[in-house]
């Protein structure tokens, strides 16, 4: 079965419309984010981050992010990257605001956001995407969690000795 011009063209314009919804989803998810960190729910902004930037990872290639040409003429790569990676960044730095001790990050919170990371960079890698300008900022991420591991540690070590930041291993 052969497509017309036409229908050719309808599928174009619902997947340009479905790209649209898609990242207008992610933006909100990622106000939902910060609204959540400036609210002191930082477990639960950092679950839907984590979920966020999964559904992203996952879903590189199919939201034209991989690509170096856009399917969306209009649609800008290097701020989208820029909007997620500020998030992360801005939630990091805001992870003390918790409201209670049941919605503070601890060890176990961290080591997994790491194991996390180091994974969507391995993913993201091949694209190209673990870079400043285009893309995942997996160091800077990794050093803001290795910096909060350190405090959590000293924290909990209660002698105020340094510990050394968790070692970097790729995920099989």
């Amino acid at each position: 079965m052969s497509m017309t011009p036409a229908q050719g063209q309808t599928n174009v314009t619902a997947t340009v419309s479905q790209l649209h919804s898609s990242f207008a989803e992610i933006q909100g998810e990622l106000k939902r984010v910060l609204d959540g960190i400036s609210a002191g729910k930082i477990l639960e902004s950092f679950d839907i981050l984590s979920k966020v930037t999964d559904a992203v990872v996952v879903s590189c290639e199919a939201l034209g992010l991989a690509s170096e040409r856009p399917f969306v003429e209009t649609f800008n790569r290097g701020s989208f990257w820029r909007a997620l990676n500020h998030c992360w960044l801005v939630a990091l730095q805001n992870v003390s605001a918790a409201r209670s001790d049941e919605d503070r990050l601890r060890e176990e919170h961290i080591v997994h956001l790491q194991k996390s990371v180091v994974h969507w960079g391995d993913a993201l890698d091949k694209f190209g995407l673990v870079d400043y300008e285009m893309g995942f900022w997996e160091a800077d991420i990794m050093d803001s969690l290795d910096t909060i591991l350190r405090s959590i540690r000293k924290e909990q070590a209660g002698d105020g000795s340094t510990v050394p930041p968790m070692p970097r291993q790729s995920m099989p």
